[in-house]
Order: C-alpha cells, then structure tokens, then sequence
C-alpha cells in the first residue's frame, strides 16, 4: 500500500470526511479524489482499508457470493475485478470463462478495492485515520466529528460509511466465552473437538460452518434459527428471466409470492433454473419496496422477509455443496425456533430455546457463536457513533424503525425530518428507504453519487 498523508492533529479540518473505510468508505473516497484540491479524510480502525467486516477475512474458504463477472466496483466498467483477477496468483491458470464464472475469496476482493484505491493518481491527497469516530455534532455550517482517541476533526461535510452493523444476541445478554460470527481469528480458534452451537442460519452461519470444516472440526455442530431456513444456492449459467416488472407493483405481499412461484415454475418448465425468475428483479428492488404502503412492508417483514433472503441473497455452488455435506453426514443439523436464554453452568453454556412447534427445550454447548448478522434497527446500533447523532437529532430512524431516514442520492434527514446539510450515507443504513443495499451492483452505484453530490455541493459553495 502507498504510504498514506499523516494523520491531521487534533482539531484539523478537512472538506469531507468518510467514517468507515470499508467497501462503501473507500468507493466515496475514490470518488471523491477525482475532485481536485478536496481536502479527504478516510477514518477507518482496522489497519488497512477497502476491507470492512466482509472482506476483511483472511480465511480462504469465505469466498464471494455473486462470480467475478458480476463484482466489478464501477458501473462504467463493468470488467474491472476480471481485469485485477488476471494478475492475481490465486486465478493463475484460470481461462476467460472459468474467470468470469468464478466465486472468489473475499480477501481478493478486498485486496483489489484497496489497489485501486493505491493506483488512484491523486491517492496521497487521501489521509487514513485509524481511529472509531464516537460523536458527530454540527459546528457551523460543518461538523465536528469526536474519535475514541479523543482527537477531534472539523469537516465541511460527513459520510457515513459504516456498513453493516452486527446485531446482539437474542436471549443472551452477557454471555463468557460467546464467540461473534465476524470475529475470523476466533472462529478458527474454536477447538476442533467443541460441541458448537450456532445462532443464526444466514450468510454468517455459513462463513462459520466453512471454517470449521477447513480446520477439520470433529465435534457437533447445530444451529438455531427461527425458520430453520439456509441460503440457497446460485446455478450455474443463470440470467434475468425476459419481462419487466409491472404486473408487481400493484401487488400486495401474497399476490407478488404467488406471481413469483409462476415465474420461477415457468423458468424451470423452459429448462431454465428457478433463480432466473430471482434474476429478472434485480435491478427493481428499490421500485418494488417503495410501491408498497407501510402495512405491505411490515406484513413483508413479518411473513415473507426470510423465504426472500435465502432466494435473493445465494451461496456458490461449491459452497452449498459443502454445507450439504455436512448435513448429510450428521456433524451439522439446523434446529427452528426463539431462544429464550443462555446460560453458563457447569463449564458449559446452555441454550434454552422453544421449537416453532413443540414444548420449550434445552441444548448444551462447549461454544456459542453468534451468526444473527446485521443489526436493521437504528434504536439498537452498537457502538457510540450512532446512538449519540440520533440523540442529538442528526439522524432519524427510517422507514420502519429501520436504518436512518434519508432521501434523494443519501442526503442524511435529521429528526426534524430535513436534509442535513453535509451530511450523506450509503450502504446499509439507507435500507429502511430502499431495502435493498448492501450488495456491489447497488453500493458502487451509490457510492459515485454520493461523491458527486458533495462535488457539486462544494462547487456551488465556492462559486
């Protein structure tokens, strides 16, 4: 990585400051460095950037969950990751098609949005901070933005970059010993031997099972999930099913379920796999969300939320097939139903938890790993950053209690319910608004605007 410009003394200002130097973060900034002369500062504390919770992983086996072809970082340039994978040793060998074809690992990805980054011309008009933004208060017309170190940095505009945020525990309050899905390095130290218990059923679950299988983990493994339902897998050759998307939008929840059922039953009767029917949604999810008034998106969320996300949201090929694997020869079950409580006793940690249908049971466990994924409500963030801003009014819940209110290209609505002035977001927190945003096609899409925003903004300014 290039050396980055020091990091500003305290009470230093700069035009635009990026909290969250993940994926979302390092797009915006490598947007924004296009605008010459913009004073940019990335905050960020892990130790590199472009990595986030996602990509940060230095596990092999954790590998992208859309091929190559598809995970390019710039809409006009829509060959960028196959273009990087090409001089990569891990694809050494690899011909055009297999390139195309391939679910990479993670770390590559990661790797190749911090080498962009690196190759950007005006890259050391960039200063890192590794440092966790804790505050963010309006100074003026910008903003005084408060970091764990104590240092303090005043920014004519904010972006809020800080991806997904991992959700607690249900029924577990402080757990020992409790094991967090993203935390790589303690998965990987789970004993090969430990009866494991894994809450949540989600693409977190299957990163953990991956791992304990790549370290030849003997003990049991069972999860607990409240549909018992995994992600299911991508085929092989898929592509959006002809048609647009009109007959939806007028529909409510069962309506468009049952017109999806067709849709995919007509693929399949063509030869076709059922996700092409998936596929032909893609680029209307934000359409498809917003036609709903609020009692279709909360009977959404109530009864269709989990059979969307293990359609949507697919595994590889290779990936299901291991998991399947290890289903079949007994090491891994998944259970449905709520906990109720975990507890430690007798050196063990003990799950109480109540079937969807059946009396309240209990299971004991040597591990507990915690695989619920992404906190959606903002009332229950972790962490300082986002409940201080919400106290002070300069965010609002969004839609549903979900992520934070926003309008237009991610201008940030305060509780007042106006724009914010210089204050911007992107990525998951837009999800009360438009559901669907943590993947690549929409994240790169919304990074470029959002620096174009704030480049325009600035312009005007100055004008």
């Amino acid at each position: 990585m290039s050396a980055a410009a020091p990091d500003p003394a305290p009470h230093a200002s700069v035009d635009v400051l990026v909290i969250g130097g993940g994926a979302c973060g390092a797009l915006v900034a490598l947007h924004l460095l296009d605008t010459p002369g913009l004073r940019i500062a990335l905050a960020e504390p892990r130790p590199l950037p472009a990595r986030g919770a996602a990509y940060s992983t230095p596990r092999g086996e954790h590998v992208l969950n859309v091929n190559a072809a598809r995970m390019s970082a710039f809409d006009a340039a829509p060959g960028d990751f196959v273009n990087f994978l090409r001089t990569q040793p891990e694809s050494a060998g690899l011909d055009e098609a297999a390139l195309a074809a391939w679910f990479a690992p993670r770390q590559l990805y990661g790797r190749y949005l911090q080498a962009r980054l690196d190759a950007h011309p005006a890259r050391e008009g960039l200063t890192l901070l590794a440092d966790a933004a804790v505050d963010v208060a309006r100074e003026g017309s910008g903003f005084a933005v408060t970091f764990a170190s104590g240092r303090q940095v005043r920014a004519g505009n904010v972006v809020l970059a800080i991806g997904n945020l991992p959700a607690a525990l249900p029924g577990g309050g402080d757990v020992p010993g409790l094991v967090e899905a993203w935390d790589y390095a303690a998965v990987a130290a789970v004993p090969v031997d430990a009866d494991v218990c894994i809450v949540g059923a989600g693409l977190s679950m299957v990163d953990v099972l991956l791992t304990l299988e790549a370290n030849g983990h003997r003990g049991r493994i069972r999860a607990l999930s409240r549909n018992g339902l995994m992600p299911l897998a991508h085929a092989p050759g898929t592509v959006p099913q002809p048609g647009g998307i009109d007959e939806l939008l007028p529909l409510g929840v069962r309506a468009r379920m049952r017109l999806l059922r067709r849709w995919a039953a007509e693929s399949v009767e063509e030869g076709r796999p059922w996700q092409d029917a998936l596929e032909r949604l893609r680029p209307h999810v934000r359409a498809l969300w917003q036609a709903w008034p609020e009692a279709e998106q909360r009977r959404f969320l109530r009864h269709a939320v989990r059979q969307w996300d293990i359609h949507r949201h697919r595994i590889a090929p290779g990936v299901a097939a291991t998991v399947d694997a290890m289903s079949k020869s007994g090491q891994f079950s998944l259970q449905a139903g709520r906990i109720t409580a975990i507890a430690a006793r007798d050196g063990r940690l003990h799950v109480d938890w109540t079937p969807r249908r059946g009396a309240p049971r209990s299971m004991s466990a040597d591990v507990v790993i915690n695989a619920t994924g992404m906190e959606k409500r903002a009332a229950r963030a972790p962490g300082a950053l986002l409940p201080a801003m919400l106290s002070r009014g300069l965010v609002a819940a969004g839609p549903l209690g979900m992520g934070i209110a926003t309008r237009g290209e991610g201008q940030v609505l305060g509780a007042d319910g106006a724009p914010v002035e210089g204050l911007w977001t992107l990525g998951a927190l837009r999800i009360g608004d438009l559901w669907e945003t943590i993947a690549m096609p929409e994240l790169r899409g919304q990074a470029e605007r959002v620096a174009a925003g704030i480049s325009r903004g600035l312009g005007s300014a100055a004008a």
